[in-house]
């Protein structure tokens, strides 16, 4: 997966963010995928798009490789 701003945090430091964060680049503070949670709120909407789209990608090529099962 190439280079995202979005740092990985806690899901209790995502907590905290929801709470306080008073600015975002875009519509979101953070995400959430399996539960590994990131901050976006640096990246601008094209930025998180593909973010979120190679997240997408690197999920489905693990799980058509086997190394995880869907649930």
């Amino acid at each position: 997966m190439r280079f995202h701003k979005a740092k990985k945090v806690s899901r209790g430091d995502a907590k905290l963010i929801i709470r306080t964060a008073t600015s975002s680049l875009n519509d979101n503070l953070v995400i959430s995928q399996n539960d590994v949670w990131y901050d976006v709120r640096s990246m601008t909407t094209s930025e998180l798009e593909d973010f979120v789209n190679d997240l997408l990608r690197a999920e489905f090529a693990n799980s058509q490789s086997g190394r995880i099962t869907p649930h």
